[in-house]
């Protein structure tokens, strides 16, 4: 006798990839407000700085010069302006018209013709609707991971996230920057990131939704160079929010990822890890 009855599953995946999700992008309360078009400046900034350690993210999976790509919770267009070099046409989206216009912006100083920004929250999105299918769908570190199904229903080829490998993110990065400043620690605490609820979780859960997931680790990280010392705490103090009295703080904050370059100058390089986690919406079972 054959039996029917499907056993519940040994693991609650979706509430692990509501702690997960909560894991590495927090939910913020309503009295901060739109925390994205509050940060939008600061996150353009440090997705300048990414720039270089961004290609690696996208090496690896495979990309066509005849692909559509959607990029979920584009913000400042990181990743959306690098995929539009490299793809037929982008679609970015986002909830912030601030982060579309640094989007726009920085498709346009890359001389980038194919990328489409439009304003539209990820969780008003329907298939067919208001955004069609796409070969490519990207969410990274954007509220298109808590929804694995949903993300992958838009793709054709691959649905993709990118996100941190257990490492530091920004808030993390930016936290050590401005370490013991009083503006900064009334805004932020470090996040209290559990290893077991990293992209462990991510894989094993698109795994046992039937999908057959790819997974890198990178090198990930944040870099710029500067004429000199003070060149470099003048642009860095702008990522956050310094009161006299506290600028000799943050130097000393600053310094530790701070060197001499070969060109003569400075370099600021913060490294960190992020994952990519891949895979073709054709179902094993």
């Amino acid at each position: 006798m054959i039996k029917t009855d499907i056993p519940s599953p040994l693991i609650n995946w979706p509430e692990l990839l509501r702690l997960s999700s909560h894991n590495m992008m927090p939910e913020r309360k309503p009295e901060e407000g739109d925390i994205w078009e509050n940060a939008a400046v600061m996150y353009n900034k440090m997705a300048a700085m990414e720039r270089e350690y961004t290609f690696a993210q996208l090496d690896a999976f495979d990309t066509s010069p005849e692909d559509t790509v959607l990029d979920v919770g584009c913000g400042p267009g990181r990743i959306s302006v690098l995929m539009a070099q490299r793809a037929k046409s982008v679609t970015a989206i986002d909830s912030s018209e601030k982060m579309l216009n640094f989007c726009r912006e920085n498709a346009e100083k890359a001389g980038v013709r194919n990328l489409t920004a439009r304003l539209l929250d990820w969780n008003n999105a329907v298939l067919g609707e208001n955004l069609e299918r796409h070969d490519i769908v990207i969410a990274s570190r954007s509220e298109g991971m808590r929804d694995i199904e949903k993300l992958t229903s838009f793709a054709r080829k691959y649905a993709v996230m990118i996100a941190w490998a257990n490492a530091p993110c920004i808030p993390d990065i930016l936290g050590d920057l401005f370490y013991g400043t009083s503006a900064w620690e009334k805004k932020r605490s470090p996040m209290q990131r559990d290893r077991r609820l990293g992209y462990n979780v991510f894989y094993n859960m698109v795994y046992d939704l039937g999908y057959d997931p790819n997974i890198k680790i990178v090198t990930d990280g944040f870099t710029k160079d500067y004429a000199d010392y003070e060149e470099a705490y003048a642009d860095l103090c702008t990522l956050g929010e310094i009161r006299d009295g506290e600028m000799e703080i943050f130097r000393n904050n600053c310094n530790k990822w701070l060197s001499k370059n070969d060109k003569g100058g400075i370099t600021f390089r913060r490294e960190t890890k992020t994952f990519v986690l891949w895979w073709s919406p054709e179902k094993r079972f």
